[in-house]
Order: structure tokens, then C-alpha cells, then sequence
């Protein structure tokens, strides 16, 4: 006896399981937001719960609908990866924005090919604007999945699988508004079931990315008041001991050489040439732009809270040390620029004689 393949059901699961994808990643990433006030959480956050609403649209088959809410989605993620960049490096790789000049010739090629391939047809209601949003969103989806690529060294894999899954998903799209015009009833249980499980594996990613260390790690605290002036101070050890003791409740940013006694709410870098072998989080004194990538989101993020942000630097001597004294002077003026316009604090220690 034959089995007959029950396409509506196949439909409905698939949609049911793209469904709670959505709305898991919306509540989780939009906690990690609420905690941590960053705006890369919030977009992302939204644009899966704006493509709840797109699968409802899907299932109402109303195009138009369905043609803005994916247009939405894209912009959304998009908005969310640019913010993830610019908190992370503070900044933005202007050779980057080349990338945005093939928007136009590449719509433009899809939107040629779609219509060679419909030209002896009668189309439906609605595909135009499906054609257009489908083959934008690809793009941005993808162009998406190129730029976050600028900060692979510091989420490592995440960053690379995010890459290739906005990729995969921005592919995916392109196709759908020719196989709507096509009906068939084994499109339920191959179309859908793509584009389920592309869905649910770029929600996991973007989950997995918003929950890491490497994002969570410099979450906001509620300040204290403290009796320190903005700007940029160099104290000697004496007085580095007494500063532990009063700033032990702030949450400081500290790069340092000495691992003893530091306060539990600071977050501290051990500043080192054997990172692989530190067993607390360590950086290179070489890796000057590191550092300046965590200062940067750290005051920022102090700021968006209402808070004042304070960095403490213990190891001027190292870096200098392991790089060219120019370089450490141009470091600690981007940090000096960072922190008044934050309204800051940076406290360096070491004997006043130092750079002379």
C-alpha cells in the first residue's frame, strides 16, 4: 500500500519550528540587551521578531505584507552586524563601504533573470514586489555576512560561521519568488524545510554570539560615586595601592602586569607574551589595538548606562618595552581622545619620569 506524503502537515511543522526559532532568539538576545544596553542585541533581537511576522504573512498569502516584513528583517540584521562592528572596533574600515556599490548591479542582474525566466507567464498578484524585496534582502543579508568578517578576530568561529550562514541565507531567498509563481506541491517539503533550517541554524548563531563571553564580557555595573577627576592621571606605585582600595567597588578596566590584590569588580587583562599559557584572560603587549577595541567599548558602554568609565593602565614600562615609543605615545593619546570624550578617566602607573 502507498503512502501518501501528508504535505500540509510537513508545512505546518516546519513553520511551527520556524515559529518558536523566532521567538526563542527574540527573548534571549533581547535579555542579553536589556542587561547589557547593547544596541547590536537590541536589532538583533528585532529582526527575528519581525520575521515571526513574516512567517505569518507567509501563512495569510499576502505578498505585499510579506514583501515589507522580509525588506524589515534584512534591515534589521543588517543594522544589527554594522552596530556589532562599530562597538567592538569603534570605529569603521571605510574600505568596506565599496562593498555597497554592487548593490545596484547585482539587483540589477537578478531582477533580468527573474524576468527572462517569466516572460511567457502570467504572473500573480504581488510578485513584483516579491521579486524586489527578495532579491534586496539577499543582497544585504550577504553583504551582511562580508563585513562582520572585520571582527573574526575576536569572536574567532562564531564570526566565521555567522559568515557563511548570512551567506547561505541571503542565497536562499533569491529563488523563492520563481517557485511562487511555480506551484507544486513537494515545494512544502523542500522549499519550507530550506528554509527552516536555515532560519534555525542563523538564530542559533546569532544566540550563541550575543550569550558569548567575548559579548557579555564588559557588561555595565552600577557605579559608585567616586572622588576622581575625568581626564588622564600618572600615579607611582604608593599611590596605586591606595586607588585599588577606593575604586574597589567600580567596575575598571585595567591592563596590569601584577595579578595580586586586584579587586573583584574590576575586569583586568594580564598584559603578556605567553597569552596560550595565562590562566586568566591575557593580551599581548603588542597588540596595542586590542587594547584600544576593548577601552573604546568599555567607556562607551559606561556612558550609554550613566555611569563614568575608568581605565587603569599598570604596565607602561612593558609596552615600551615591545614596541616603538612612538607607538605607545600615539596609544595612550587615542585612549586620552577616548576618554574626554566620554568624560573618563584613564590612570597611568608609573614614575613620572618615565618618558623623559
Amino acid at each position: 500500500m502507498i503512502k501518501v506524503v501528508d504535505y500540509q502537515l510537513i508545512s505546518t511543522i516546519e513553520g511551527g519550528t520556524v515559529i518558536i526559532a523566532d521567538l526563542l532568539a527574540f527573548a534571549l538576545i533581547l535579555r542579553v540587551y536589556l542587561k547589557n544596553k547593547r544596541r547590536s542585541a537590541l536589532y538583533l533581537s528585532l529582526a527575528w521578531f519581525v520575521d515571526f511576522l513574516l512567517v505569518m504573512a507567509y501563512n495569510l498569502r499576502n505578498p505585499y505584507l510579506a514583501s515589507l516584513l522580509l525588506a524589515g528583517v534584512a534591515a534589521l540584521m543588517f543594522c544589527g552586524i554594522i552596530n556589532l562592528i562599530r562597538e567592538e572596533n569603534g570605529r569603521w574600515n571605510i574600505s568596506k563601504i565599496l562593498v555597497f556599490s554592487t548593490v545596484a548591479p547585482i539587483l540589477a542582474v537578478y531582477l533580468i533573470l527573474v524576468d527572462y525566466f517569466v516572460r511567457d507567464l502570467i504572473v500573480p498578484p504581488g510578485f513584483v514586489s516579491l521579486v524586489g524585496s527578495h532579491g534586496i534582502s539577499a543582497i544585504f543579508f550577504i553583504l551582511a555576512g562580508m563585513i562582520v568578517k572585520d571582527i573574526e578576530d575576536i569572536y574567532g568561529r562564531k564570526i566565521t560561521y555567522l559568515t557563511i550562514a548570512l551567506a547561505v541565507f541571503g542565497l536562499h531567498l533569491l529563488p523563492i519568488p520563481i517557485i511562487y509563481i511555480y506551484p507544486s506541491e513537494i515545494y512544502p517539503l523542500i522549499g519550507y524545510g530550506v528554509s527552516a533550517a536555515v532560519i534555525v541554524l542563523l538564530t542559533f548563531l546569532t544566540i550563541r554570539l550575543t550569550s558569548s563571553e567575548e559579548f557579555l564580557r564588559l557588561k555595565t555595573m552600577e557605579i559608585h560615586e567616586v572622588e576622581i577627576e575625568p581626564g588622564v592621571r600618572i600615579i607611582n606605585q604608593e599611590e596605586y595601592k591606595k586607588i585599588k582600595e577606593k575604586l574597589k567597588d567600580v567596575p575598571v578596566l585595567a591592563f596590569v602586569r601584577a595579578l595580586n590584590n586586584i579587586p573583584e569588580n574590576w575586569t583586568y587583562y594580564f598584559v603578556t607574551t605567553a597569552t596560550k599559557e595565562s590562566k586568566v584572560e591575557a593580551i599581548s603587549p603588542m597588540n596595542l589595538e586590542r587594547m584600544t577595541e576593548l577601552s573604546y567599548k568599555y567607556l562607551k558602554a559606561m556612558e550609554e548606562a550613566g555611569s563614568r568609565g575608568i581605565i587603569l593602565i599598570d604596565c607602561l614600562e612593558y609596552l615600551i618595552m615591545y614596541n616603538e615609543f612612538t607607538s605607545v605615545i600615539k596609544f595612550l593619546n587615542k585612549l586620552k581622545d577616548f576618554v574626554v570624550s566620554h568624560k573618563g578617566t584613564l590612570i597611568l602607573v608609573a614614575e613620572r619620569d618615565a618618558f623623559e
